[in-house]
């Protein structure tokens, strides 16, 4: 069984019409029982032609019509709620030349969930539009196959195409390039779909404004936001980068992908060679490389579709750790990547002025979950070792003396803290208002949200480093099925996972120079009770927002202004087993 390549895909030269390619037919599918989809386990990809030829594409869909179920979702006769949500959706003139190829990376997620994100985009497709499911990484046939039958069970002139390659090489990039080089070559844009963001009803028609009111530009990003219900803090904090990051007219016009609703045009793609693997964060990676060849990208501030958070604080926590170390590995390399990949035109036309513009933003979005605290976090465990032998060893030294270091750590804590309050405090969560019937967030909810902000304040300072001296993490799975626990096992998972660091140094801090002690300062005393303070406050929220829920809970969703909430609800779909959580090497997710 081979792998496809890393960091390239089987349509590059694929500039004009499909002709040639990758011929998905006998030597290269193997189909799944009762050909309720294609297994893909052999590629040749030296040649990298072009992808889908037309008559393998008309056999793709003979398949699809001829084995369909009858009882499963979106047949024949139960097709009515489908036909009267797409002819709200039909192409004006505006769009016609707007065909749009919906790209779904799947790893053994819940068949449930995918299923009803695929419903939300039949419900918003034009007719020419295709989507496009590669599970990938995964070679239980058991986690794959409901989702295969249902896609199996559509009439082909849906235009949903699914697939399942057991090994793809190069993360969440890699099953990208194998699915631009699979897409049909007529459609004119990419759209990266997380597997669990349902488009809302009004998705297909921003898209194609969008299109039509910047023709010109490579990349549109629309706002990622999320439905969980009693998580409306974290939703504050997530939020926050796109309320006011990029919402910033700077960063609007700079704006680097981050993922899921990324409208990328085709040609732009092909002309860069694919989706890039050098970081476990493509996304942001690729919006680097096309400012470096002159394309253009900007932030498109309307909420189009609505995805979930992890299930588990944990899976929260190893979620961030991801991002803040993929963005600082595309910080690392930064300058390599925008001289390797800039081209002669766009580096001579660029003033100075605007490639500082350009680096500033970079700089801005890179580093949002980002903070450099760490070498004072650093200092402060020093100190704390330093002053404890000397008061264990009774040296002469002059130990009031050895406390000078704790005042420039404090110095930064309250620069960061004042930083990061100040950028909340602005937040007017202008993309919230859109859900939330105009009304701007509360000073309470600002101040929540700054709070729970905290509880990542170690992993923004310290979790980067080891990209520094060229560590290379595993891309990590963010499970989303919910589990079934004990109040007890969510308590005492959410303080395993909860970081404890600064609590604890702070805590020393304050023990050391109490007013009980020989080193007593009141400066010091009072500044490590504020950050102690800070730091339980910032975990309670975090716990009032990853607590324990009844299971009959857990699958409520947060009221959305003109959600997908009915259209297609009644249909019957096929369940998964419970979804595990995966480390891989190979692991492509979202």
């Amino acid at each position: 069984m081979k792998k496809i390549a890393a960091n390239r895909h089987t349509g590059i030269r694929d500039v004009e019409e499909n002709a040639t390619g990758l011929d998905l037919t006998k030597n290269n599918i193997s189909k799944i029982d009762r050909s309720t989809g294609y297994k893909l386990d052999s590629f040749e990809t030296d040649s990298f032609e072009t992808p889908i030829n037309k008559q393998a594409r008309e056999e793709h869909s003979n398949v699809f019509r001829d084995n369909n179920y009858k009882e499963t979702v979106l047949n024949k006769k139960n097709n009515r709620i489908y036909k009267g949500a797409l002819n709200n959706n039909k192409q004006s003139s505006t769009d016609a030349l707007v065909r749009l190829s919906f790209q779904l990376m799947t790893r053994a997620e819940p068949a449930n969930m995918v299923i009803d994100t695929i419903k939300s985009l039949l419900a918003i497709k034009a007719d020419d539009d295709e989507i496009l499911i590669v599970d990938n990484n995964n070679t239980q046939t058991s986690l794959y196959e409901p989702l295969a039958q249902f896609c199996a069970s559509l009439d082909a002139h849906h235009n949903v195409h699914f697939y399942h390659i057991d090994a793809v090489a190069g993360f969440k990039a890699g099953a990208l390039n194998l699915a631009l080089g699979l897409m049909d070559p007529e459609c004119s844009h990419v759209v990266v779909v997380d597997s669990d963001y349902q488009a809302l009803p009004q998705a297909r028609v921003s898209i194609a404004k969008a299109i039509e009111r910047y023709p010109d530009h490579a990349l549109l990003q629309f706002p990622q936001f999320y439905r969980d219900a009693g998580k409306e803090d974290v939703h504050s904090e997530l939020n926050h980068y796109f309320n006011h990051h990029l919402y910033r007219s700077f960063n609007r016009q700079r704006a680097l992908s981050t993922g899921t609703y990324a409208v990328i045009r085709r040609r732009a793609l092909l002309a860069m060679g694919g989706w890039s693997g050098a970081s476990i964060t493509e996304d942001a990676q690729m919006g680097v490389l096309m400012h470096g060849r002159g394309l253009r990208t900007r932030f498109i501030p309307e909420v189009i579709a609505t995805g979930l958070l992890p299930t588990t604080l944990h899976d929260l926590m190893s979620q961030r750790r991801r991002w803040i170390y993929g963005n600082m590995q595309v910080l690392n390399t930064y300058f390599s990547t925008v001289s390797n990949s800039s081209t002669p035109s766009s580096s001579t036309s660029k003033k100075l002025s605007e490639r500082l513009a350009y680096m500033g933003a970079h700089v801005s979005q890179l580093s949002a979950w980002v903070n450099f605290t760490g070498i004072f976090i650093v200092l402060q465990l020093l100190t704390l070792l330093i002053i404890t032998g000397v008061l264990l060893f009774s040296t002469s030294l002059n130990i009031h003396a050895l406390l000078m270091p704790l005042y420039a750590v404090y110095a930064s804590y309250a620069v960061f803290l004042g930083r990061r309050l100040w950028a909340y405090m602005q937040d007017n969560a202008p993309l919230n208002q859109q859900t939330d019937d105009g009304v701007a967030p509360s000073l309470g909810s600002r101040l929540r949200a700054w709070a729970l902000h905290l509880n990542f304040w170690e992993l923004g300072a310290l979790s980067w480093w080891p990209v520094l001296w060229g560590q290379k993490k595993p891309f990590i799975c963010t499970p989303k099925q919910a589990l079934v626990r004990t109040r007890t096992s969510v308590y005492a998972a959410n303080l395993m996972a909860m970081p404890k660091a600064l609590l604890m140094l702070n805590i020393t801090t304050a023990i050391i120079v109490s007013p009980f002690s020989l080193l007593y300062s009141p400066l010091l005393f009072s500044c490590a009770l504020v950050i102690c303070i800070l730091k339980i406050w910032s975990a309670k929220v975090m716990l009032v927002n990853y607590g324990y829920e009844k299971r009959s809970a857990t699958n409520k969703a947060v009221t959305v202004k003109n959600t997908f909430a009915k259209n297609l609800s009644h249909s019957r779909i096929v369940r998964l087993n419970e979804k595990k959580s995966f480390e891989d090497d190979n692991t492509v997710n979202f």
